[in-house]
């Protein structure tokens, strides 16, 4: 299975390369899947970052539940209701149910892109903090002494 796993992999990689010149390298390839990987496996129930930044839920998120209501008086709503409930419902069923799973597969790949960038933005804040720390170590640059420019 391994094995099978490691042909499919390559064929990937080599498909990648003709378009990304960078996946010629299989330790990057391996790197970037890995970081990949591991960000599409995060469960749903894990913390991220972006979601707490973007505010309540309520905003942003799509709410897929159907509720009923009217801003008609007492009779002439209920009759509506009773209209919406019983006669255009499943006559829309098919409707709902499919935009409903629309958005459930939009809802997994907005965590996955949450997830990644999320793994992004921690090995960006991590690389900045270790080219930080080499400038600080390095001595003080000097100056370049200018070049001359030509006359003309």
């Amino acid at each position: 299975m391994a094995d099978l796993h490691g042909r499919v992999r390559e064929r990937l990689r080599r498909q990648l390369a003709d378009r990304t010149p960078a996946f010629e390298d299989r330790q990057l390839f391996a790197e970037v899947e890995a970081i990949l990987r591991a960000a599409s496996t995060t469960p749903d129930t894990a913390r991220l970052i972006l979601p707490e930044l973007l505010g309540e839920p309520d905003t942003w998120r799509l709410t897929t539940s159907l509720r009923y209501q009217s801003h008609r008086g007492q009779a002439a709503a209920s009759l509506f209701m009773f209209v919406k409930r019983r006669l255009l419902m499943p006559l829309m069923r098919w409707l709902y149910e499919y935009s409903r799973d629309n958005f459930e597969r939009q809802r997994r790949t907005n965590h996955v892109l949450f997830a990644c960038l999320q793994e992004l933005a921690l090995e960006t804040a991590l690389l900045r903090r270790d080219l930080n720390r080499l400038a600080a170590s390095l001595p003080a640059a000097r100056p370049d002494p200018p070049h001359p420019t030509p006359e003309r």
